[in-house]
């Protein structure tokens, strides 16, 4: 006799089985592990297979009540392509239709199969298919012979003993198989009841996502400690002012009027009257200032000199913490001063290179801790932990055994259960930070937000009732300019650019085609591309967050950094993605340069001193060599091999400037004395070796321009009236200049629902 509990249903397609109605992927029979909603996603595509999904459906479909961005879509595909094997196996699964949307593509096959079924009984005697059919399913029964065929030879009578004892134990068995059943869902029901609340007792499981401003621009924020109101910085035009705006409403007040200066942080006074903020007044950059102003504008009021960070309150109310830089000392130290500037106190230090994440410390509820994220160096590489340092001993301990490649601003728990963080983790292998939750005083660690956006800033309010950070979508394309009509412009790409893309990096190939990175994939790769834009095709597959391509002058070898366990080191591959090897593993390589001879390769990394300095190694293997004894950045060969061009770290000043070194190695023949300062600190040379160009932004705007290297005055390149630009190349026989313009979009996210409820009794 079958039982039946549940009818699956099945979708087949290659060596997939997807069960719709357990929500499970499996493979020849081994689970797939995908998030709920990747399994969403998935199963929305293969219930419309063959037929085009436009984006704008898939995410209303599977976000109908939340705003999400398309980027979230993109890395539910990639983690399904991931989970599939797709590029690995050549089984195309999901079809990506440009400007549009998504169509699963694969054979599928659907079916219905019952959840279980128990061994089936010796055939019974006449009449007793009533009962198992009242059990059953008329379907699910052995076959047999029908109740006229079953031969009778005794008396009528005869039979009515045994007949009736055998039905008396089939109805005893079919009542057993019954209340097991039912025990069985109560049981089922009880741990689905008490995972639900279980799930719901995790921060961020429920939590609801919405946008608070629509005008891109914001640069910092913070939360009002009643969750009703948010102050934020906006940077409009390379001037930056600060407003107040309502939670609950569109109202937003303007408390400090625009001016030429760079704000790096922004906390309420606990009483919500006053906002602080850490503040550098003129450019280039010197001296920080921690002033307070009313939170409904007036006169503002200076409280301290010399802030380098973001700033956090205290419970209290009484103290500030921020960060102080000693770049002569090599020295920085996490300080806390009472709001009326008196009380100043360092309470931890760091000696480079250790240091404290600039974006600044957070004050626990009790007021017992400051919490902030400081970057260590070993002789494997560094990495950044997230320590607690006592107010009153000043005793330091480490928060879990995380080590981050990078941490922005922290955030207490209003319970003191945890802390929320900006970060990114090697775990994750796009190149954006994201949201994370790090429990108190555990130290595990989870991520929050898991999409292609990038995050900055995080404040919650005291009661929970509110969480704030700053989402960032870049919006850019592509351009080629002719050297000689920089007005005749080209844009070759569309749609949405990628985040962080001045970390990673653009090359030309001697055949015209373009490599850069991207995380167009779900994962940060390399790609490359036409010089029209099309043809883009995926180079590097193996995981890892690849960056930043320098192309051989044969355009057979191409360079890069890439990202293991969090670490970079350098790799090479041939121009067509084979023959991947890796060249370095030391103390985190970066921002190579090759030789026009193919023979060298130039980088940055660390000397014993843990100073970071220039290196040449022979291509083919070999012992690096140090160039530079000070510190260093973006060193970058000459078309012509003479020259490396690279900046060097003033120490009195400690300001970057733009310098010429000869290849061969010696003293530098140039540095510039000039106040321009090149955006992202990245250079490119000039096709004729005559001059170092890079990106300037003046109002708001980014051209190229070039720095000759005879000392003559910097020179503009471009006439952009419009936009930033992120990252830029020269083609190989200069005539052509490719870019990256747009402009990215930076709004303040309101978070609520995202706390833990209060325990029962």
């Amino acid at each position: 006799m079958a039982i039946n509990t549940q009818a699956k249903h099945l979708y087949r397609f290659g060596p997939f089985c997807l069960d719709a109605t357990e929500r499970m992927l499996t493979r020849e029979g081994r689970s797939v592990p995908l998030a709920p909603k990747v399994f969403e996603t998935l199963l929305v595509l293969i219930e419309n297979r063959g037929r085009i999904l436009e984006k704008d459906e898939l995410i209303s479909r599977l976000w109908p009540d939340s705003f999400v961005e398309e980027s979230s879509l993109s890395q539910n595909i990639f983690q399904i392509r991931k989970g599939l094997g797709e590029g690995s196996e050549g089984q195309p699964y999901i079809e990506t239709v440009p400007r549009r949307g998504y169509r699963f593509v694969a054979p599928v096959s659907e079916t219905w199969s019952r959840d279980s079924e128990l061994p089936a009984a010796p055939i019974p005697e006449a009449g007793f298919n009533e009962v198992a059919f009242a059990a059953g399913d008329e379907a699910d029964q052995p076959a047999g012979p029908a109740p006229q065929d079953v031969p009778v030879s005794a008396p009528e009578t005869a039979p009515l003993q045994p007949v009736a004892r055998s039905a008396w134990k089939k109805y005893v068995a079919a009542a057993l198989l019954i209340v097991t059943a039912a025990a069985a869902f109560g049981v089922y029901r009880l741990f689905t009841q008490r995972h639900a609340a279980t799930a719901s007792a995790v921060p961020f499981h429920t939590m609801r996502m919405s946008r608070l401003t629509r005008n891109g621009k914001v640069r910092h924020q913070a939360v009002s400690p009643d969750g009703k109101y948010v102050a934020h910085v906006i940077d409009d035009a390379g001037q930056q002012s600060i407003w107040i705006r309502q939670t609950a409403t569109t109202s937003n007040v303007q408390i400090v009027p625009p001016a030429e200066v760079d704000y790096l942080g922004l906390a309420f006074s606990r009483d919500g009257n006053y906002v602080y903020y850490a503040v550098y007044p003129t450019r280039p950059n010197k001296y920080g200032l921690l002033c307070q102003v009313p939170v409904l504008g007036g006169a503002a009021k200076k409280i301290a000199d010399d802030v380098d960070s973001g700033i956090a309150v205290s419970p209290d109310g009484r103290q500030i913490a921020f960060l102080r830089n000693f770049p002569l000392e090599r020295e920085v130290f996490l300080m806390t001063i009472h709001t009326d500037g008196s009380g100043e106190r360092r309470l931890a230090q760091r000696k480079r290179p250790d240091y404290f994440s600039w974006a600044g410390p957070s004050w626990s509820p009790d007021g017992k801790m400051i919490a902030i994220a400081a970057r260590h160096f070993t002789p494997g590489g560094s990495y950044l932990n997230l320590v607690c340092v006592n107010v009153q001993d000043a005793t330091e301990m480490t928060i879990g055994k995380q080590q981050w490649t990078w941490v922005g601003q922290l955030a207490w728990m209003p319970d003191g259960s945890g802390i929320a963080a900006v970060a990114w983790h090697p775990s994750y292998t796009v190149y954006a930070d994201q949201l994370w939750h790090i429990t108190w005083p555990g130290g595990e660690a989870r991520r929050i937000t898991n999409d292609l956006d990038g995050y900055s800033g995080i404040s919650i309010a005291d009661d929970a009732s509110a969480l704030t950070t700053i989402q960032s979508t870049r919006m850019s394309n592509i351009w080629i300019v002719p050297r000689e009509q920089t007005g005749h412009a080209v844009q070759i790409t569309s749609g949405f650019g990628d985040n962080y893309s001045e970390e990673l990096g653009m090359a030309w190939l001697p055949d015209g085609h373009i490599i850069y990175g991207s995380n167009s994939g779900g994962n940060t790769d390399l790609w490359m591309m036409d010089a029209d834009g099309r043809n883009q095709r995926q180079l590097t597959t193996d995981g890892n967050s690849d960056v930043r391509p320098a192309v051989s002058s044969d355009g057979r070898r191409i360079v890069y950094v890439s990202y293991s366990a969090g670490i970079p080191h350098l790799w090479r591959m041939n121009a067509d993605g084979t023959e991947l090897k890796q060249l370095t593993n030391g103390d985190g390589e970066d921002l190579c340069s090759l030789s026009p001879d193919g023979r060298w390769v130039v980088y940055l990394a660390r000397k014993d001193d843990n100073r970071r300095v220039v290196w040449k190694l022979p291509f083919d293997g070999g012992e690096p060599v140090a160039m530079t004894d000070e510190e260093s950045g973006s060193p970058i060969i000459s078309p012509d091999g003479k020259w490396i061009g690279l900046f060097l770290l003033d120490r009195q000043s400690r300001i970057r400037r733009l310098a010429v070194m000869p290849f061969a190695g010696g003293e530098p023949v140039f540095i510039s004395k000039g106040t321009l300062t090149p955006d992202y600190g990245f250079i490119q040379w000039s096709p004729d070796s005559r001059a170092l160009t890079f990106i300037y932004t003046r109002n708001g705007v980014s051209n190229i321009w070039s720095q000759p290297t005879n000392g003559g005055a910097p020179k503009q390149l471009t006439d952009f009236r419009s936009d930033r630009i992120y990252r830029f190349a020269w083609s190989p026989d200069g005539k052509s200049l490719a870019c990256e313009r747009g402009t990215t979009i930076n709004d303040i996210v309101l978070v609520t629902h995202f706390a833990s409820p209060p325990a029962g009794p």
